[in-house]
């Protein structure tokens, strides 16, 4: 069976882990053994009270990170507002 990838470089996208992490990311690409990601987050809580992003790894370069496949049960499109957020978070760009 022939899979298309649906992603193109760049694409914020949700992982969720056997663990049960949710890791927000940018794809750069997948195969059979690994997803390759830059700038993997997670959501937590902060000082005001309220969510924000933290890097998934902290002591991580943030450039490519590869996930073993085996330990991912899927990743998707990340919904909208939350990839916003994200580009905020991991850019300089303002987005309104």
């Amino acid at each position: 069976m022939l899979v298309e990838n649906k992603f193109n470089k760049n694409d914020i996208i949700t992982i969720k882990l056997l663990t049960g992490e949710e890791v927000l990311a940018r794809y750069v690409s997948h195969d059979a053994e690994k997803l390759s990601v830059s700038r993997a987050s997670v959501v937590a809580p902060n000082a005001q009270g309220g969510l924000g992003l933290v890097p998934w790894m902290m002591s991580a370069l943030p450039d490519t990170i590869d996930i073993n496949m085996s330990t991912v049960v899927t990743f998707t499109d990340t919904a909208k507002e939350i990839a916003n957020k994200f580009l905020e978070a991991t850019t300089s760009i303002k987005l309104s």
